[in-house]
């Protein structure tokens, strides 16, 4: 049995849930999303909750219980409340541009910039402050920023020993020391 698929999901109010075989459509204030469950379960709602329940307990459906649960509750937190990811660019030259609502325009150290198309459903901040750029990306769906968030990251991960390049704002990299050669 699984301790989290057992959990009932809690509907907030302003949300609005649909169930139609197994698909589970979400309706609320940040926007819409759905989910296909799978076959091997079942969905009910009763008054302000769901409840997931395998109809046959086997080795599939106990591994995939409290997955499923924890995806169709991130789903709802999301058209409720969305989901943010800060990345901090540090690095001197470095900077980032937003052109338009889905372009970006990132200037690494490279010797051409590099540009990135922003997915469907992602809102993207960017602000400057005394550490460098600011990127916030914003979205209804965790999978999506996530993604979009490492993509950018990917772009020029941390160096650690000139600590230039993108970071996530509560990631701790810890400085190397500069190796020294032995002079005679």
């Amino acid at each position: 049995m699984s301790k989290i698929g057992k959990k009932p999901i809690i509907i907030p109010e302003g949300v609005e849930i649909n169930i139609e075989n197994n698909l589970v459509k979400i309706k609320g204030p940040r926007g819409e999303n759905e989910f296909k469950v799978d076959e091997n379960f079942e969905i009910i709602k009763e008054n302000s909750s769901l409840k997931i329940v395998p109809k046959v307990l086997n080795n599939k459906t106990k591994a995939l219980w409290g997955t499923i649960r924890a995806i169709l509750n991130n789903k709802i937190i999301g058209v409720k409340e969305g989901f943010k990811i800060n990345l901090i660019l540090q690095g001197l030259g470095y900077t980032v541009e937003k052109i338009g609502e889905k372009e970006l325009i990132f200037k690494l150290g490279y010797s051409h910039p590099v540009k990135m198309e922003i997915p469907e459903g992602i809102e993207i901040n960017i602000e400057k402050s005394k550490e460098g750029f600011i990127i916030s990306v914003i979205g209804n769906d965790k999978e999506k920023v996530g993604r979009f968030a490492s993509l950018i990251r990917a772009l020029k991960p941390r160096d650690a020993y000139k600590l230039k390049g993108f970071r996530y704002e509560d990631e701790v990299v810890r400085p190397k020391p500069i190796k020294k050669s032995l002079g005679k």
